[in-house]
């Protein structure tokens, strides 16, 4: 018989953290079969000597690994597809019945519309460099200070700024210095929010 809840565990906590078994056994110095046997659920008793140095990587213990004990930030962990920016639509909910999408988790509080994106240029940073995952929520309502993305009319694709409002009037502020010759621009009627960034998420190890 499979070992299917600890199977179905590792490879959660192992797609949460982008980490491939050959990778992960590299770190915990173990065999890449016995970890590979775990993450299968081939092996139906792993022993002890094999989980504890799981366990310790992803800073859980092993009755949490077993499934005997809840994993907070993991049991709120759900999937978004990460788009292209030149893919949001008025309704990017219905994306993600598609199936070419990679997806992202995460356990950030997003509805059922979300998704994400990569910051693909450098006028958020530095405090959103190249790279960085947005998680976006489309439902939410923005609020002074959100993070956003917009879509202009002037502009073929939507882009990522701060939202300020003030007396009524909406303007998007890109972060950058290498961006202040562009300043504030504010938002027409026929322009659009398309979503709040509920999220950021950024590997630091290459």
């Amino acid at each position: 018989m499979k070992n299917t809840k600890i199977r179905q565990i590792l490879n959660r906590l192992m797609a949460e953290k982008k980490i491939r078994v050959a990778e992960l056994a590299r770190r915990i110095n173990l065999p890449q079969p016995t970890v590979h046997r775990i993450a299968t659920g081939a092996c139906e008793h792993p022993h002890l000597s094999s989980l504890e140095p799981i366990a310790n990587f992803f800073s859980i213990n092993v009755d949490q690994l077993k499934g005997h004990e809840p994993i907070p930030w993991l049991d709120r962990v759900t999937k978004v597809p990460l788009l292209n920016w030149n893919e949001i639509s008025d309704k990017p909910i219905k994306l993600r019945e598609k199936q070419n999408f990679e997806f992202i988790l995460t356990d950030a509080d997003v509805g059922k519309a979300g998704f994400a994106l990569k910051i693909k240029d450098s006028s958020m940073d530095p405090v959103f460099p190249i790279n960085t995952v947005l998680i976006i929520d489309p439902e939410r309502q923005p609020r002074d200070r959100n993070y956003i993305i917009a879509k202009l009319l002037n502009h073929s694709e939507v882009i990522f700024r701060q939202l300020l409002i003030d007396a009524g009037n909406h303007y998007l502020k890109p972060l950058s210095p290498d961006f202040e010759q562009y300043k504030m621009t504010r938002l027409n009627n026929n322009d659009k929010i398309m979503g709040i960034v509920v999220q950021a998420k950024r590997d630091w190890e290459n």
